[in-house]
């Protein structure tokens, strides 16, 4: 009755069926790794995001990196802005405007200095480079901040006073002092500046699509499988049924009498 699944054409179409089902499980599992992704950093928020402030030091010392359960922590440093060095860390809209942020060193007592986005600051329809950036207060300050993975990218390039990526590994190795093994989002200085930027809010829990987007994934792979398993019993009943291949219905026609 299936030997019909061995020509050409069912060959074919049993592999098409059986690669798009894998698709669909190897996308479900994708949004299922998605998701798990999606938990563990919320846990790290959730674990680290408004806790008491710690030295800089504790978390990310010059030549470390950030360790994985301490992104998002507070960490509280006393120095002075480095003017000078600041950056524009650009193409990072917020809340869906374009703009650029201030990306200055701080300068601790010890000679080490943090990278701290001290806020944004809206393009208005201005270029990056018209963008005015409004100085940060004069002498010592104290800063809390939460900490950030140093990122990697293509586009870093502090000779140009503009970066894509806080990649602070590159960002140092043209200044003449140590930096930590993190950044900053800047939270709150003592004391305030004339002008304050625009923080950046604190990084949100939310659980996102994922979940949803794997059963959706894994149906449509079971509604492949069903469909395929249909189509074949379809087609094995069609070629099960007796065929009259005697003619028509139609009664001959008779010949007149003459």
């Amino acid at each position: 009755m299936y030997k019909f699944l061995a020509s050409r054409r069912w060959l074919v179409r049993t592999l098409a069926g059986v690669l798009l089902v894998l698709l669909c499980v190897r996308l479900g599992l994708w949004q299922l790794d998605r998701n798990e992704q999606r938990q563990d950093r919320n846990a790290v928020i959730e674990a680290n995001e408004g806790g008491d402030p710690v030295p800089a030091a504790d978390l990310a010392p010059p030549g470390r990196p950030l360790a994985e359960g301490d992104e998002w922590s507070t960490v509280q440093i006393t120095g002075r802005w480095d003017v000078d060095n600041e950056l524009r860390l650009r193409l990072r809209p917020v809340d869906g405007t374009r703009g650029v942020h201030a990306l200055t060193p701080l300068v601790g007592d010890d000679g080490t200095a943090l990278l701290v986005d001290r806020g944004f600051v809206a393009a208005d329809g201005r270029d990056d480079d018209e963008i005015e950036l409004p100085p940060p207060p004069d002498g010592e300050v104290t800063v809390t901040a939460r900490v950030r993975h140093s990122e990697t990218g293509h586009d870093v390039d502090p000779s140009s006073r503009s970066v894509r990526f806080v990649d602070v590994e590159a960002i140092a190795a043209g200044l003449p002092y140590s930096f930590y093994g993190a950044w900053g989002e800047l939270i709150t200085q003592d004391p305030e500046p004339a002008t304050s930027l625009q923080l950046i809010d604190p990084p949100a829990t939310e659980s996102g699509p994922h979940l949803s987007y794997a059963i959706q994934w894994f149906l449509f792979a079971v509604v492949g499988v069903g469909g395929f398993v249909l189509l074949i019993r379809g087609e094995a009943r069609g070629r099960d049924e007796p065929h009259d291949d005697s003619g028509s219905d139609t009664p001959a026609p008779t010949e007149s009498v003459g």
